[in-house]
């Protein structure tokens, strides 16, 4: 963060959110890594392909850190997406290429939830969720299904909060497919922003939740719900935008699309979607794609570009500090320097109406 000096800008300087580092969490050896979930210590799970080509889990304390997931794994590939703050660990594991749900422990132990399973979420008290056709949470070893909505055959959770109250989204009779939330009987539609489908992936422990679903253009966009309203968050200037993460203060993070057809990792707080890259410093080597998660202590983790390179990230946010807002542009008249936020593009195609693979690999 630059320090200003000058009264002439001062009219220019507002507090807002500004990104104080990016860890780069480095990989199990190919450079291309995935950070998915974080907990209350900062302690990021994702994945990661190591030198023979394989995907493991992994979990990072910091930068370059990735300890591999993979001896306490029996398949040949396995994928992490939620962690507590105890360090237990939510993912999946592929033996003779099915899947089998997984929760690690932080001592080395592993439950494995059975054929055609997926763990995606585990909260601090130990309740994980997931699916195995139906969604289900898993607690004190015993799995308990919740169910389909009403007409489909098929659901999956993907978020549980301290209250025990779980979202994700499963398919209806009319073969759309709808997110919901359950609060202990049932599994409760939560609707759309106009168009057929949503997906409801985070919930925070006020009950907030997030996802994305399509409008009535067909475009999907990510939502926030306040009072049990469904908010469309907008997008970066492209058509589309996906949120996956959501903390107890409110703050959204996601990727959207941008004008350009790229992809952009966001935050969303006080009412406005923020490019999280117009928030790194100059010279930085990043380009922020995708966000995932984000804990109470505001960090955030995701993937990017590093010079180049597909990398984990973990970025450590500021919510409090004076800097120039996003997109001003402020001329110092002592050495006429001109000072602005760095941006980055990266092309890439987004499909436009369809939610893609979840969880992503």
């Amino acid at each position: 963060m630059r320090r200003l000096l000058f009264l002439a800008i001062l009219p220019a300087v507002a507090s807002a959110t500004a990104i104080t580092s990016v860890d780069n969490l480095g990989s199990l050896g190919s450079g291309e890594s995935v950070a998915y979930g974080i907990n209350v210590s900062g302690l990021a799970v994702g994945w990661s392909t190591n030198s023979d080509g394989i995907t493991n889990a992994f979990g990072a304390n910091g930068p370059g850190s990735l300890f591999d997931f993979s001896a306490l794994a029996s398949g040949a590939e396995s994928y992490a997406y939620g962690v507590n703050s105890a360090g237990a660990v939510a993912g999946v594991f592929y033996e003779n290429g099915e899947s089998h749900g997984a929760i690690w422990t932080a001592g080395g132990g592993m439950a494995d939830l059975g054929p055609g399973s997926i763990a995606t979420t585990i909260n601090d008290s130990g309740v994980a969720a997931g699916g195995n056709g139906q969604a289900f949470i898993y607690a004190n070893g015993e799995i308990r299904q919740l169910g389909t909505l009403a007409g489909g055959n098929w659901s999956a959770a993907y978020a549980v909060n301290e209250g025990g109250d779980v979202v994700g989204y499963g398919n209806t009779g009319s073969g759309a497919f709808r997110g919901f939330y359950w609060t202990g009987t049932t599994l409760i539609s939560i609707g759309t922003l106009g168009g057929d489908n949503s997906y409801a992936m985070d919930i925070n422990d006020s009950g907030q939740i997030v996802g994305d679903a399509s409008t009535s253009s067909g475009y999907l966009h990510a939502f926030s719900t306040t009072g049990g309203a469904m908010q469309d968050l907008g997008t970066l200037g492209g058509t589309s935008s996906f949120a996956y993460g959501v903390n107890n203060s409110g703050l959204v993070v996601g990727y959207s699309t941008t004008s350009d057809g790229g992809t952009h990792a966001f935050l969303y707080e006080n009412g406005e979607m923020v490019d999280l890259n117009s928030l790194l410093p100059d010279g930085s080597g990043w380009v922020l794609l995708q966000a995932y998660g984000i804990n109470d202590q505001n960090q955030i983790v995701g993937t990017g570009l590093w010079n180049g390179e597909e990398r984990a990230f973990r970025v450590n946010l500021d919510t409090g500090s004076p800097v120039p807002e996003p997109g001003v542009c402020i001329l110092v008249a002592c050495g006429g320097v001109l000072l602005s936020l760095g941006s980055w593009l990266r092309r890439r195609s987004e499909p436009a109406a369809n939610q893609e693979e979840f969880p992503p690999k």
